[in-house]
Formats: structure tokens, sequence, C-alpha cells
């Protein structure tokens, strides 16, 4: 009998080893957060040499009622009241013990100004790419998967995987590929690339993109994929930043602090490496592309609030930054950092705020989207520039024509020409069907900017218009002819979702 339950026991054990990825989310948070342990070992050693030797708290009390009863003493509520008591300023402790030592350990470059925007500005917020791709697919057994964008032929684009839709399927079929959508302007437009992979996500179980990297490193928090085709089109590569984690301790607590741990690269063939940070710069499928994890840049720009100590992040905040995220219907949360295209290479930008009920800009970050170097533009104390929480209504205000119930300024981005700040939004309708036109907001003095046609746009990036231009280049020829081709264009795709039996006839 005793060896049966031994067997049983191993058997239960190989399972759960086996099936380790599905827990992966509660084993790294306890992993992350080794204060939990140090709680639970303070608990029992003060349960077991005080609270049980006191006879008070140890004598038994009868509990009993119609069907049931029980013995209880004190030291039953006590031991978990005491782990409470333990636990909460634990967490709280480690987790400002973390931002003072990523604070202290880490390097903040103090630069005197932006990087100037590149030329091909990203034009096509989220929403109304989705859509398109999804307007473009016509596969009944696939959806889109997790979005991201990249930087593919020189122009950032969208990237949507094509995933098995339904839960029968996922068992059975492979991811088909990818669909990419051209930020850079905004004509509608979605590009397939057609590719059985091994390995992705919404694949089940062993096929699963996640099954096989954390298998090969399991203790790391993994960044949002993006894809990557190859140039000739035979090829997919998934990219997921990882993110490992330092014991440290510190003030009597056991903490952690995250570090940039690599890349996993793996290809419609199933192959997949780690690849550390300096090999994955220089890998060729991923030279000049964003490497630095999203999540990691926007944790390393946080901890700043702990530059001047504890005591200032706490009471006193001088110099202390906050990160606001745009809110708004269409997109409930739009958190930063926003990749940039710049001059000097992808980054990472955050602009943080100044502590409190301010919506200014206090400082601004740029992290590397390659080498993680953390660049810091302080503003100066005579300069003053509007965030980009507020920005929103300054849109709205400027056209108050437009039925903001039906229409969402969204995704504002920073766009830096000849030294001066802009934020870009984009106007959508509420369905994401298309671009009503395209916003650009000088952060200093709040003047908006109104482009409506791709010309206008294209001629502002390039330093061809200047703002108090922008209303007499829409009556310029080129922008007409544009703007007739558009509107031929939606009445195109209004027709060919006309059923048959009301299509006009030609006779």
């Amino acid at each position: 009998m005793k060896a049966l339950r031994w067997l049983l026991l191993i058997i239960v054990l190989a399972i759960l080893w086996y099936l380790r990825t599905w827990f992966h989310g509660p084993l790294l948070f306890l992993y992350a957060t080794p204060v939990i342990w140090q709680v639970i070992l303070v608990t029992l050693v003060v349960h077991y040499l005080i609270l049980a030797r006191i006879p008070a708290l140890n004598r038994s009390h009868l509990f009993h009622s119609e069907d049931t009863h029980f013995h209880f003493s004190h030291t039953m509520w006590l031991t978990p009241l005491l782990f409470l008591v333990l636990l909460i300023p634990g967490l709280l402790g480690a987790q400002w013990a973390r931002g003072a030592d990523l604070a202290r350990s880490l390097e903040y470059h103090e630069v005197m100004g932006l990087p100037e925007s590149a030329a091909d500005l990203r034009l096509m917020p989220y929403g109304v790419a989705r859509r398109y791709a999804m307007d473009s697919l016509q596969l009944s057994q696939y959806k889109l998967g997790t979005e991201n964008i990249a930087l593919i032929d020189g122009k950032l684009q969208w990237t949507f995987p094509l995933t098995p839709d339904g839960l029968v399927i996922t068992f059975l079929r492979q991811n088909k590929g990818m669909v990419m959508v051209d930020a850079t302007t905004q004509a509608k437009n979605a590009d397939h690339v057609w590719q059985d992979m091994v390995i992705g996500e919404g694949m089940q179980i062993r096929d699963n993109l996640y099954w096989n990297l954390l298998r090969k490193r399991f203790f790391v928090s993994l960044d949002d994929p993006y894809y990557l085709p190859a140039p000739d089109g035979t090829d997919i590569f998934t990219v997921v930043g990882a993110i490992g984690y330092q014991l440290r301790f510190r003030w009597g607590l056991l903490y952690t602090v995250p570090y940039f741990d690599g890349v996993f690269l793996t290809d419609t063939a199933g192959g997949s490496e780690l690849l550390a940070p300096q090999t994955a710069q220089e890998h060729p499928v991923l030279q000049g592309n964003r490497v630095f994890p999203e999540s990691l840049a926007r944790t390393f720009v946080d901890a700043h609030q702990y530059h001047l100590g504890i005591l200032n992040r706490l009471f006193i905040h001088e110099d202390q930054i906050q990160i606001q995220d745009v809110r708004g219907p269409a997109s409930p949360v739009n958190r930063q950092p926003y990749l940039m295209d710049t001059q000097d290479g992808l980054k990472w930008f955050i602009s943080a705020e100044p502590y409190g009920a301010s919506h200014g800009v206090l400082k601004i970050f740029l992290v590397d989207a390659v080498t993680g170097r953390i660049d810091v533009y302080h503003l100066p104390a005579d300069e003053t520039l509007t965030g980009p929480v507020r920005v929103v209504d300054y849109v709205r205000r400027a056209n108050p024509i437009v039925d903001w119930s039906r229409f969402n300024a969204v995704e504002p981005l920073p766009f830096v020409r000849n030294g001066t700040l802009y934020w870009k939004l984009t106007v959508i309708p509420t369905d994401a069907a298309g671009i009503a036109y395209q916003v650009f907001v000088d952060a200093a003095t709040n003047d908006v900017m109104e482009l409506h046609s791709q010309v206008e746009v294209a001629a502002f990036l390039q330093g061809e218009l200047e703002p108090t231009e922008a209303v007499r280049t829409g009556d310029t020829p080129e922008a007409i002819i544009e703007n007739i081709q558009e509107l031929l264009q939606q009445i195109d795709q209004l027709l060919q979702q006309l059923p048959n039996e009301l299509m006009p006839s030609v006779d």
C-alpha cells in the first residue's frame, strides 16, 4: 500500500512537471516576490517558538451545532492574522526597496534636446489597423492574434498573426502566417504572409508558443510577441523579449529586481533560441529593430521617482515624476511607452508629469529600443509643455462642429521637428472604419493643426508646410485630387458590400 502511494505521488509530480507552463503566472509571482516566503518562515517560527508555548492561547474551546462540533484554540486565528500583519508591510517594503535599488543602479543620461522624428511617422492607429486587417481576412477558421508594431522594410508596420479560431481548432490547426498593415500611411492597406507555423500563440498544447519558450527558461516574464517576415517571404520570425529577476537583500527584506535577460527568436519550423541581449542586437534578423522589452522600459523609467530616496518618494516629492496614461472611449488605456522612429533609431518615448494634479511635462525619457540606454530631457523651469493626457481636450475644443459622440481622438504620439515637440493624434469614427484626419498639437503653445489629406501630412513631416499654411494647402490641386480618390475608394467599398440584387445594372 505504501509503495502504491509513492507511485501515485511520483505520477502526480511528473504530470505537474510536464504541465508546469500552465502554472507559470502564480509560480513566477512567488519567485519574483520572495518576501512572501520570508513572511511565511517568520510566521512559522513565531507560531512554534512563541504562540504554541503559551498555554492560555492553546486552551481548547468546544464549538458545536446540531450536526458538527470542533475544538478551537486562539492560535488558529492568531497565526493567520500574524501572517497578514507581516505580509502587507513586507510587500510594500519590498516594492520600495526594488524601486530604490533600480534608481541607484540605473544610469539616466541627461540630454539637452530631443531627437528629430523620422520622416515616416506612425499615422495609422491600432484600432483602424486592426479593422483593416480583419476586413482583409477571408479565412473562416482563423482570427487575428496579438497585435504589435515593428520596423519592417524600413517602415513601422502593425503585425497580426493568424491564429486558429475556436477551442477545437486550436488543437487541430497551425497558425497560418501574419497580416501586416503599414502604419505610416492613412490609406487602407493589408499585406499577408502565408506560412504554416509549427509553434505559435493560440495553438494547443505542445504547439503553443509559451509552452515551448517557458520550457527553455521558466522564471522569466515575457513581453508581447511581434512578428518579422523574412525578406523573401519564406519564413516568419516570432520575437519575444524575456525579463529575468535577480535576488537582492536590503532592510532585512528579500526582493528581486528585473533585468533584460534576452530575446526568444522562433522560426516557422519551430526552431527557437534565447539570444543574449548583445547577440540579439547584432542578429541579422533583429538588427536595427526593437529588441529591448517595452514593459521593462516603463519599469526602469517609473523607478526614477526614487532617485532622491524613499523618504522623498513618500513624503517630500521633490523632482518626483509620475507616468500618466491616456484613457478614452476608443482605447480605454493607451499606455506609455510609445515606439518612436527617430533619426537616432527606434526609441521608447515616455513623458512624465510632476507628482500631483498637474498634467504638464516635467521630464521626457527616451529608452533606446535596441540597447536600453535611458536618456532624460529635463524641461527648463521657464518652459512648459502640455502632456498627452490633456492634449485631447485641445483637439476637441479646436473643432466644436465634430460630433464627438461619433468620433474619437486617439493615440497621442510624439513628433519632434526643429526641436519642437508636437503631439500627433488621429481622429477616427467610433467603429474605427477609417481615418477622418490627423491633428498636430504644439506642446508648448497648444496650437492645433488639422491635416485632412496624405499630401498635407507628407508636406508637414518633410518640413515643407508650416502650421499657418495648413488650411491653404487643402485647396491645392494635389490635395483635391487625393480627396476625390479617397471618396471614390469609399464609394467602391460601399458598392461591394451591397447585395447583388441591389447592384446597379449596366445596359
